[in-house]
């Protein structure tokens, strides 16, 4: 099997992970660290190791430019992320753009924990990693919204800025959230979460502030979309927070749009 490793070096921007109907900037090229590329050839000879015939090592910057630079000579090769959850969020998108997020075969090498990918099966040992990388692909779920991104774990929503900041008295930040057609929230909140809960499934928790008796209060909800109206509030997208306030947002679960390589199902 052939392959070609892309290590993602740094965090993305705020602009490199915008959806496609947001604005971009042009990103400023950031050098890429003799240690880091070091880390990729490294990570090359512990692939072939496990198995692969041949594995080309990419080191980028975590930018938009970058990142289709590295994708524009794949070919038919499969494609190894190493990188933290942010840099696997630029890239899928990436590939997203492209048209390409469910046709090209993919794996992952996180420099992290990524809850949603160790709850499909990926390991969290670095050889259980390296021998999934050559597994068979498979068609699993990702977030979507309606700004033309994408999340692999989890988004929130939160005030733009502090209640001292927008002058008010206490810190209400109102918020109205639909999970399918059960109303989550319409009043003040403090934040609102979503993530993967399954194949096609979501789960969205808003934090409502602390009852009287100093306990933190929450309300969840699953289903399949989640629909917010806000105030002026804060998306971050696996990690990374979008460069301008939202007063609207939708997340929905699209349950077959990324090829990825993960364990046999078992049973």
């Amino acid at each position: 099997m052939q392959m070609m490793l892309v290590c993602i070096a740094g965090t993305p921007s705020a602009t490199a992970v915008a959806g496609a109907r947001e604005p971009v900037s042009v990103p400023v090229s950031v050098p890429v660290s003799v240690s880091e590329e070091a880390r990729a050839e490294s990570s090359a000879r512990d692939l072939v190791s496990a198995g692969a015939t041949a594995v080309q090592p990419v080191t980028v910057a975590a930018d938009p430019a970058a990142v289709d630079e590295a994708l524009d000579g794949l070919g038919d090769r499969r494609l190894v992320i190493e990188s933290d959850l942010a840099g696997l969020q630029l890239t899928l998108s990436r590939l997203m753009r492209r048209g390409a997020l469910a046709d090209v075969d993919t794996a992952v090498l996180p420099s992290e924990p990524i809850h949603y990918l160790h709850g499909l099966g990926l390991p969290e040992d670095r050889a259980g990693q390296l021998a999934a990388a050559l597994q068979p692909t498979r068609l699993v779920g990702v977030i979507k919204d309606d700004s033309g991104g994408l999340c692999v774990d989890h988004a929130t929503v939160a005030p733009w800025e502090p209640a001292h900041a927008r002058g008010a008295a206490e810190p209400g930040w109102w918020l109205r959230a639909v999970v399918d057609d059960q109303r989550l929230c319409d009043g003040l909140a403090q934040s609102v979460r979503v993530h993967r809960n399954g194949p096609g499934e979501l789960t969205a928790t808003v934090q409502l502030g602390r009852t009287r008796w100093g306990r933190a209060a929450s309300r969840t909800l699953h289903g399949r979309s989640l629909q917010l109206a806000c105030d002026d509030g804060l998306v971050t997208q696996d990690g990374v927070g979008r460069e301008r306030a939202r007063t609207k947002r939708t997340f929905w679960s699209e349950p077959l749009l990324w090829r990825v390589a993960l364990p046999a199902i078992e049973g």
